[in-house]
């Protein structure tokens, strides 16, 4: 996260950080939340997964996140809700069936708020530019996990599989609807059900 920001940037960031600590199995960020602050992992795992209205394998997460990882960052820099779960690592009802009952340490986190991130991208514009950017590199590695466990997904990808109709590709402008459609859908993808927050969510929270 920091090779390409600024020192006075790094320097006002790691000041106004402070410590969380969680215990196995808590939900860090939750689906469809206003995000507030971002998380550094400094001890333990956490599962992201997709939301539970489009999982395949509710008990699945599409990835982990190791020491050293960090997450929020995308949602605040963007201003949307998030729509994946963050957890921390817990037995999964396979170590529990197993007799694995062995106790797993606390996870614990340094956290920046959402306020000062945003305070200090705009006293530091050029680190804001390659952070946001960043930030979109790693959605798209994100989002190419959570397509992997994703109905919704795998309902357009079997749907597109199908053969079209002989008329579909009939004259040009057919063509171009059905690349702009195209265009539609892979912005979905990326983007998926996350919405811009606002004043009124933020308060409900």
């Amino acid at each position: 996260f920091f090779d390409e920001c600024e020192r006075g940037f790094t320097n006002e960031l790691i000041i106004n950080m402070y410590c969380r600590i969680y215990t196995p199995g808590k939900t860090v960020i939750s689906y469809k939340s206003n995000v507030k602050e971002m998380y550094f992992i400094r001890q333990g795992l956490v599962e992201v997964y997709n939301n539970e209205n489009d999982e395949v394998d509710k008990e699945k997460p599409i990835l982990y996140l190791p020491k050293y990882s960090y997450f929020g960052d995308y949602q605040i820099l963007y201003n949307l809700k998030s729509n994946i779960l963050f957890k921390t690592l817990a037995h999964t009802p396979e170590d529990k069936k197993n007799g694995n009952f062995e106790p797993m340490p606390d996870i614990i986190f340094m956290c920046i708020s959402k306020d000062v991130l945003q305070e200090l991208c705009e006293l530091f514009p050029q680190t804001a530019d390659n952070i946001k950017r960043r930030s979109l590199e790693r959605r798209h590695r994100f989002m190419q996990q959570k397509n992997l466990n994703s109905r919704r997904h795998k309902t357009k990808t079997e749907n597109s599989s199908k053969p079209q109709s002989a008329t579909s590709n009939q004259d040009g402008q057919s063509q171009k609807h059905g690349d702009d459609a195209d265009n539609e859908d892979q912005l979905e993808d990326f983007y998926s059900d996350e919405e811009p927050e606002n004043f009124e969510s933020q308060k409900e929270d």
